[in-house]
């Protein structure tokens, strides 16, 4: 499982989740801010960095949840 930050064409961020079918239930369950798929992976961009954060905490959360362990 990976998540990976970089930059859009525009200076947006964008954060990359692979693989998609691990993160898809993630992603359905998330609505802040609207997911993108493409060949890398999920994709979601934002202006600003603090919405990064709060996903970044809560896919952390998820992987937790889904190997079983809890925080």
């Amino acid at each position: 499982m990976e998540v990976r930050l970089d930059f859009t064409t525009e200076n947006k961020y964008r954060m990359v989740f692979t693989p998609s079918e691990y993160w898809k239930p993630f992603a359905d369950s998330y609505h802040a801010l609207p997911w993108g798929s493409s060949e890398e992976g999920l994709t979601i961009v934002a202006e600003t960095y603090s919405y990064l954060l709060d996903i970044l905490v809560q896919a952390r959360l998820y992987h937790i949840y889904t190997k079983g362990e809890r925080p």
